[in-house]
């Protein structure tokens, strides 16, 4: 009994042993390495651009636009209405719009006109009166050279549609007259950017002159019942070119910038004038211009390049 307790005894501790001797020999695997993340490419930097060369980078090119009230005097004559010359007050208003091509902006430049104009006459005597309405559009593309400092010279063609119409109150058989035209032409602009002290100036001269065109024109006599409701409208549309319609445009203004915007002055003169079938129609005004212009800038990065019709 004595003995076998010690024996016993080492039995279970060889018991005990056993597990840990075999973990012993058969060591644990290693944990397998986790997967890689692959690394997201780098961007490949732009190329920068050669000295010498520019961007590639379409530029900013800022829109200039006006907007004008004008006041003046006007007098008209249409032998179609009568022999008698009549004169009075002139009011428009005008918009303007400048911006430099998307093509070429260093070299071309685009135009749009748009005005209305009324005036409100009366013959010499004071006896009669006539009003006059017309409606005027413009689109030019002008190529442009810089002759020196803040002194640029442009010219190029456009074209022009205009609507309108006289009316003499004081006739009772074919009252009123209409003037549909349209128009290619030729057209040139002059400015000049200065400072004076700390206060920038643009003087500008336009002056428009269409060559060849189309336009509406009754016969002598022809009432405009005989011609949409007859139906006699035989040699109303004639081609007009300088032997039969002559019409000049000129305009003259300066630009007093303050801030982002710039108060414009300035002068128009306009003549329109046809002889056919025995008519004429001299129609002349002369206007003194007041309007805000300035320049409209979309949003973009501060070193992109601005391509500017002030420049």
């Amino acid at each position: 009994m004595t003995t076998s307790k010690p024996l016993l005894c080492s039995l279970i501790g060889i018991a005990l042993l056993f597990p840990t001797l075999l973990r012993a020999g058969n060591p644990a695997p290693k944990p397998l390495p986790e997967p890689l993340h692959q690394a997201a490419p780098k961007p490949k930097p732009k190329p920068k651009p050669a000295p010498g060369r520019p961007s590639e980078e379409e530029p900013l090119r800022p829109v200039a636009s006006a907007f004008t009230f004008e006041i003046g005097r006007q007098s008209a004559l249409d032998t179609y209405l009568s022999p008698i010359r009549y004169s009075g007050l002139d009011v428009a208003l005008g918009y303007e719009r400048l911006r430099a091509a998307g093509f070429a902006p260093e070299k071309w430049l685009t135009r749009h006109n748009a005005s209305v104009n009324f005036a409100s006459m009366n013959n010499q005597s004071g006896s009669g009166a006539m009003m006059s309405l017309y409606l005027d559009y413009s689109f030019a593309m002008l190529r442009r050279w810089q002759l020196g400092r803040g002194l640029w010279l442009a010219g190029g063609g456009e074209a022009a549609l205009t609507l309108g119409g006289l009316y003499n109150l004081r006739n009772s058989n074919n009252p009123a007259t209409a003037k549909v035209a349209i128009d290619l032409g030729a057209t040139a602009m002059a400015s000049y950017h200065l400072r004076v002290g700390r206060l920038p100036l643009t003087f500008r001269y336009q002056v428009s002159l269409p060559v060849v065109g189309a336009f509406f024109s009754p016969a002598f006599g022809q009432s405009y019942y005989e011609m949409f409701y007859i139906g006699n409208t035989a040699g109303i549309v004639h081609f007009g070119a300088w032997h039969n319609r002559v019409d000049l445009r000129n305009y003259l203004s300066v630009d007093i910038h303050v801030g982002k915007r710039a108060l414009r002055l300035g002068y128009r003169q306009l003549m329109r004038t046809t002889h056919v079938n025995h008519l004429d129609t001299q129609v002349l005004g002369h206007m003194f211009v007041l309007g805000i212009s300035g320049e409209i800038f979309r949003s973009a990065p501060p070193a992109r390049r601005v391509v500017s019709v002030y420049n």
